[in-house]
């Protein structure tokens, strides 16, 4: 019976408080990014596209962080190819971004970074290596599908043409969802400058999201890939398709 209780606790705090937790530190996360925007405020951190100041706080101390349990079978993407980051004006742990999903009614923070102490905060965590929001190349990002809030929970059910929209204290880049794909967890591929192409040279602007799959298994990884459709500048008030 004891085992029994433990397993139980177990399974509440993995299946539902961890996403109570997360759910609460990136609401904050996000409200303090919407904060400094709406404010042109620059907090600590740098710039996307050239302008000032694009982040909120910096999360905390990874070390201090929760560490999820892989047996549970719900990690990040594809691994990193090359874990050094490209761009040094983001620290570990950073905001730099909002991403929203309107169709599916997600709106995360993306902190840079991969590590699972990152991601356990039920942010978005931008891969170091890659590309900055609307930059030719590729902006890679990695979530939870289930545990920690859960932010790209409904990844599977984006369709193509759907917006995929990423929001700086510059403005909007609207992205347009091209196909999601399956992928084996070593196909790093995906997060290169032209996805599925590492050798090539990239002229466009790709945005990749990467979860797990299927929902609660590490198996596989699922990768929606989006297309910049255009800039909406901040002075010209958000896009239709996120509202006001």
């Amino acid at each position: 019976m004891t085992l029994g209780a433990l397993v139980l606790l177990f399974a509440v705090w993995q299946f539902w408080w961890t996403d109570v937790v997360a759910d609460a530190a990136s609401e904050d996360r996000v409200a303090a990014l919407q904060e400094s925007f709406a404010s042109g405020a620059e907090i600590s951190g740098g710039t996307t596209q050239g302008g000032d100041g694009a982040q909120g706080g910096s999360g905390g101390d990874p070390d201090e962080r929760p560490q999820q349990d892989e047996s549970i079978g719900d990690s990040p993407g594809p691994a990193d190819p090359d874990d050094t980051t490209t761009d040094t004006t983001w620290a570990q742990g950073e905001d730099l971004a909002l991403v929203h999903l309107p169709t599916v009614g997600e709106l995360r923070p993306v902190a840079q970074g991969v590590d699972l102490s990152i991601l356990n905060l039920g942010v978005l965590g931008h891969y170091p290596s890659s590309d900055l929001p609307g930059e030719v190349g590729n902006f890679a990002v990695a979530g939870h599908r289930t545990t920690y809030g859960a932010p790209l929970w409904s990844i599977g059910e984006l369709q193509p043409g759907d917006p995929v929209v990423v929001e700086t204290q510059e403005g909007w880049f609207v992205y347009a969802l091209d196909r999601t794909q399956v992928i084996a967890p070593t196909q790093t591929e995906v997060i290169a400058g032209v996805p599925g192409d590492p050798a090539a040279e990239p002229t466009e602007a790709w945005m990749v999201l990467t979860a797990c799959h299927p929902k609660f298994s590490a198996a596989q990884r699922i990768a929606a890939f989006a297309l910049l459709d255009r800039f909406v500048p901040r002075a010209d008030g958000a896009p239709p398709e996120v509202g006001a």
